[in-house]
């Protein structure tokens, strides 16, 4: 059965740089995967990478960082933003804040993982991140929401 991954950033991150802490794990779980799966990035995701590379600490890391961009672009399908996914953002977000208690303010450092969020519910993919603790707790409250961990 073909199934539809969602590769979170930090997931992206670790399997397209090879001096990233889970990046054996993830090239492992990503390699393991049967011929008709199909790994996807959202647009997001490159935006947050761009960021990243822009504000490098160093020359070569930056050059580093913009290596592992453009493999990315080469390597994945990316996914963009819709309404659809605008709406189901807005409900994810409001059920998140609605089961935690988390306060308005806090729940802002979340609006790009509730849009990767959105977007895999949309495109009927499963997510893999490392953020347990935000994507678990989704979990419990969106049935047609599935995470995976690839790093342990």
């Amino acid at each position: 059965m073909k199934k539809k991954f969602l590769l979170d950033t930090n997931t992206v991150s670790a399997l397209a740089q090879k001096y990233a802490e889970h990046h054996i794990a993830v090239a492992l779980k990503a390699s393991a995967l049967d011929n008709n799966d199909e790994l996807y990035i959202s647009i997001v995701s490159l935006y947050e990478m761009e960021y990243g590379a822009r504000h490098a600490k160093n020359s070569r890391t930056a050059l580093e960082m913009r290596t592992a961009i453009e493999a990315v672009k080469n390597s994945f399908a990316i996914l963009g933003l819709t309404t659809d996914s605008a709406k189901i953002f807005a409900e994810l977000k409001e059920r998140y804040q609605q089961a935690t208690g988390i306060g308005k303010k806090a729940l802002i450092k979340h609006n790009v993982d509730f849009i990767i969020a959105a977007t895999a519910i949309e495109n009927k993919a499963i997510i893999v991140s490392n953020d347990c603790k935000m994507f678990s707790t989704i979990q419990k409250f969106q049935s047609d929401f599935q995470w995976e961990d690839w790093t342990q």
